[in-house]
């Protein structure tokens, strides 16, 4: 995706130059314009690298801890709550590294169509600890679930954060593309009013006249000078 941005702040870069080049020929046709002319400097081409990051946030640590056996066979219905619980976190844990591999829309997607099977995970549990009277099973169905909701919570977090980034950055993508537009008018008139002074007559009055129209271009040019770093900016965010 880098390589279109370069290659048209490249032409950019290059139409810029262009327009120079042709200032200083049409100064050197017309020594008489030197006073007042004078070359605008060209934007250096600046090789453009997106570098999409993660939000930055704690990572998702999620303990392992496994189900004591004895407990296991003491409260049977552990052992399915344990394997739910564990498909889910694992699931959670890798859908957060594909949140960060930028795929946000499908992942979203995801999320949601999963959301049904985080509550009855959470409704199965709190039965479990109802129907139970083992506290050490209580404590550890209870930690469990806030763990479960917390990390549910996170990636949901990292979702939309990561799609804030993204609009911010498309955003940016747009006004960047309307400033290059803007741009290239601005040189394609340049370049065309050019090209016509390049020719006679030169005559005093025609020669006058050529004088003031190109101090104006070149002070035009100057101005827009500001926008071109503008966009260039734009484009390295």
């Amino acid at each position: 995706a880098t390589q279109p941005v370069k290659r048209k702040l490249e032409d950019l870069s290059s139409e810029w130059k262009a327009v120079n080049r042709l200032l200083q020929e049409l100064r050197a046709k017309q020594p008489d314009l030197a006073p007042g002319l004078t070359t605008i400097g060209a934007s250096p081409t600046q090789t453009v690298t997106l570098v999409t990051q993660p939000v930055v946030t704690k990572e998702t640590a999620i303990s392992k801890l496994e189900m004591p056996s004895s407990l296991m066979l003491e409260v049977p219905a552990l052992a399915d709550f344990n394997r739910a619980w564990t498909e889910l976190t694992d699931w959670l844990s890798l859908l957060d590294q594909v949140i960060k591999s930028q795929r946000v829309m499908a992942t979203m997607q995801d999320l949601e169509q999963r959301r049904p099977q985080l509550e009855e995970l959470i409704t199965a549990a709190q039965n479990l600890k109802n129907k139970t009277s083992n506290q050490e099973a209580r404590t550890i169905i209870t930690d469990r679930i806030e763990r479960i909701q917390n990390q549910w919570d996170e990636v949901q977090e990292h979702l939309q954060n990561r799609r804030q980034q993204l609009n911010e950055m498309l955003k940016d993508s747009t006004q960047w593309l309307e400033a290059k537009e803007e741009a290239e008018q601005v040189l394609g008139q340049a370049r065309a009013k050019l090209e016509s002074w390049k020719e006679g007559p030169y005559t005093v009055d025609a020669i006058q006249k050529k004088i003031t129209e190109t101090k104006q271009l070149a002070k035009d040019l100057r101005q827009w000078q500001t926008n071109v770093d503008v966009a260039n900016d734009l484009a390295l965010k």
